[in-house]
């Protein structure tokens, strides 16, 4: 049984190997005897063919040399067709109308005539091994100028094919493979053109059509020149080309040179190829139908379809451009190479042709492979092939996730950041479809108007999106003018998501605002309220001690009592009044500062000096921790004392009895730092941030004496030179801390 499959698969690669093999043996063959067949015929066509563009440009060619040869020397082209070779341009020469074109030079023009010109000389140099000519003067026929050899000359090409010349043809008999005339007259008029071939044709009548144009007219529209094109004068030119030459020429690649039906020889190739690439399909179709060779599902047939499809593609172009191409047809590369180089010529020979066979067993191979991948289409049926073979089908759900996470990124393009990032993401994208298009060829231009409509709706989709978003954004800043500091965005806002960090910064900045505006009323409330009280305590006090005062049986020791606690209470109403102007002045930042340096330490024991009869009077142990040496600061040494003298007033007021204050000085390098803790007499239960507000105190109730601006005025003259107060409790501690910063 193994014996007899793998003779199966012999036989099975014997037959692929003879339906590729065939066909491409049979290109080998038939594709150089068609083309020579093709070179050999005698009764091809010449009309409008390149051929006749070239011959009058020969003409040119010729004329040109033999004024060159006359003048001595070397001229340019320029000279030679338009006039005398001066640089000086008459105002004839150019429209006038037309000055201020950027083209009106002459020089531009002969720049331009002389490319030309060279061109003319290029092509001619190819024709002029090939090809006999006769250059004659039209009064006496004699020879001006050929290329023939000195033994034709007795006889021009004009006087040898004159009887010929009467009858438009040339016979059958005849040498050459055709022959054309053209004679000029005075000022470069066409007298007469004749083109002959073996078969009677327009191509004499299409001569004369060319010889009659302006080579450079141009010129007209493109230099605003106007000066005339100079034609040969009294002269016959005569050209002339065997079949030996013909055959040689063409063999060199120049089939196309000559014939208007260039390509349809090409046709009948292309269509041999094409059948055979057929047989070779429908082999690759139906050999698999034939169970025993076991063939069809060889894994090489599993390739995805998207390589199938590129590589059908590169094929059949590859073998439309080598047919199509009558030069690439006939043209022997290895050998020309090889014989270059000095191999002998049946070798090169053999491996010219071995490589052009393995070139169309290569292509054959290609279509059958092609084809054998596309039959599983019908085996497996359209869906599952699509599922199973087609990478595009499997990649679709990731290009989509691509496609929608590259759609969403640039929906959310962050402004706040640089945009050549998003920028350089979109031109490369578009560089990419349309580098994709543009190796489409002519169907590119298809694809590119379907690219362009889905590009507009995509776009239009983009700015849709964007509009929306910016409404909801709008929506939102609406709500903020109204007052409304709690409205949010449920939606994404895309491009614009940036706005929502500072819309909800603008909303907490409001909020805060209004939340120090409401505490800023609240405040003033509280501050009439406490001055109502304030004041009106001792005032009342005063008035009802007056009233007493005013009794005529009074004793006097009352009046005396009276009298010293009327002093006590307008005294307390001064300090209150005082410390009213100090808060009011310190608050507007109209005080006036003395700014002297001054030495703190010695500042705090002066304070503690001048306050040592309260300090005495109260149960507290004090533990002073003053540095030894001077502490030189900048400041108001009167403000500066005022604040040490609130503070320590405040702790006599307020601290336990019984118990330890600390005052420490802290000097270092940067800043001096003050601070005053003790226990409180009372329970902390205020905000450590209000304490230091106006009329705010540590007893709420309001019983003890004092403006309740003692801490106010304290921070108030602390920051006003420059440092910070700040108070902190921690349970019954209640700590305060004076810092100033050392300027250098």
């Amino acid at each position: 049984m193994d014996t007899k499959l793998k003779n199966y698969h012999k036989l099975t690669a014997v037959i692929m190997a003879l339906v590729i093999l065939l066909p491409s043996l049979a290109m080998m063959v038939i594709r150089p005897h068609y083309i020579r067949q093709q070179n050999n015929q005698t009764d091809s066509s010449y009309t409008d063919s390149e051929l006749m563009y070239q011959l009058i440009k020969d003409c040119y060619v010729l004329y040109g040399e033999e004024v060159q040869n006359e003048s001595g020397k070397a001229l340019r082209p320029y000279d030679i067709f338009f006039g005398t070779g001066s640089k000086q341009e008459t105002e004839s020469d150019f429209d006038n109308d037309k000055e201020d074109s950027e083209y009106s030079d002459s020089e531009s023009v002969a720049y331009d005539m002389e490319n030309r010109y060279d061109d003319w000389e290029s092509d001619f140099s190819t024709l002029r091994t090939y090809m006999e000519y006769d250059v004659l003067d039209t009064e006496d026929k004699g020879i001006i100028d050929t290329n023939r050899e000195s033994t034709d000359k007795s006889h021009s090409l004009y006087q040898s094919l004159s009887r010929m010349r009467s009858t438009g043809v040339l016979d059958k008999n005849s040498e050459y493979a055709f022959a054309a005339f053209v004679e000029y007259g005075k000022s470069g008029t066409v007298k007469s053109t004749a083109f002959l071939s073996h078969q009677k044709d327009n191509a004499s009548q299409m001569l004369n059509e060319i010889a009659k144009q302006n080579p450079v007219e141009d010129y007209e529209d493109y230099y605003n020149f106007q000066k005339p094109f100079q034609k040969p004068s009294e002269r016959i030119y005569c050209f002339a080309m065997t079949k030996t030459a013909m055959a040689a020429f063409q063999e060199d690649g120049y089939a196309d040179f000559f014939l208007t039906d260039a390509n349809g020889d090409s046709d009948d190739l292309i269509v041999l190829f094409l059948a055979l690439a057929g047989f070779v399909a429908l082999v690759a179709l139906l050999l698999p139908f034939i169970k025993p060779l076991e063939t069809g599902d060889e894994k090489i047939f599993h390739v995805p379809f998207e390589f199938v499809a590129t590589a059908g593609i590169i094929g059949m172009g590859t073998a439309a451009a080598v047919l199509s191409d009558i030069r690439a047809l006939n043209s022997r590369s290895i050998y020309n190479v090889l014989t270059s180089i000095g191999a002998p010529e049946d070798i090169s020979n053999v491996l010219q042709y071995v490589w052009g066979l393995f070139g169309w067993i290569f292509l054959f191979t290609l279509c059958y492979w092609v084809v054998g991948c596309l039959r599983n289409i019908f085996t497996m049926g359209v869906k599952q092939y699509i599922r199973e073979r087609v990478l595009t089908y499997r990649l679709w759900p990731w290009l989509c996730k691509i496609c929608r996470r590259t759609y969403d990124s640039l929906l959310h393009i962050n402004l706040k950041e640089d945009g050549n990032r998003a920028l350089l993401k979109i031109v490369l994208i578009n560089f990419i479809i349309l580098g994709v298009i543009s190796m489409m060829w002519v169907f590119g231009i298809g694809v590119l108007v379907f690219y362009s409509i889905g590009l507009f709706f995509l776009l239009r989709k983009y700015l849709r999106k964007i509009q929306g978003q910016y409404e909801l954004l709008l929506e939102a800043t609406n709500e903020l003018a109204k007052g409304n500091l709690n409205g949010t965005i449920p939606e994404d806002l895309g491009v614009f998501e940036p706005f929502r960090e500072e819309i909800t910064k603008i909303q907490n900045g409001f909020s805060k605002a209004v939340e120090e505006e409401v505490k800023s009323t609240k405040m003033k409330t509280d501050l009439i309220t406490n001055v109502s009280h304030d004041l009106k305590t001792p005032l009342t006090a005063i008035i009802t001690y007056v009233d007493l005062l005013k009794q005529k049986d009074l004793p006097e020791d009352e009046r005396n009592r009276y009298i010293q606690i009327l002093d006590q209470k307008a005294n307390r109403l001064k300090f209150l009044i005082e410390d009213l102007f100090e808060i009011s002045k310190a608050t507007s930042k109209t005080v006036t500062l003395n700014i002297m340096d001054i030495d703190i330490v010695s500042l705090l024991r002066q304070v503690k000096l001048e306050l040592q009869d309260k300090i005495d009077a109260t149960d507290l142990a004090f533990r002073w921790q003053l540095p030894e040496e001077k502490v030189i600061l900048p400041l108001d040494s009167q403000r500066t004392y005022r604040v040490f003298e609130n503070l320590l007033v405040n702790i006599t007021k307020y601290a336990m009895p019984g118990t330890r204050v600390y005052i420490n000085m802290e000097n270092t390098e940067n800043h001096v730092k003050i601070s005053m803790k003790n226990i409180s007499a009372t329970e902390l239960d205020f905000n450590p941030n209000e304490i230091t507000e106006r009329f705010v105190r540590g007893d709420s109730s309001r019983n003890t004496e004092g403006s309740g601006l003692g801490l106010a005025i304290a921070k108030s003259f602390t920051e006003l030179q420059g440092g910070r107060l700040e108070v902190f409790t921690d349970a019954d501690l209640f700590t305060v801390e004076i810092t100033f910063l050392k300027n250098y």
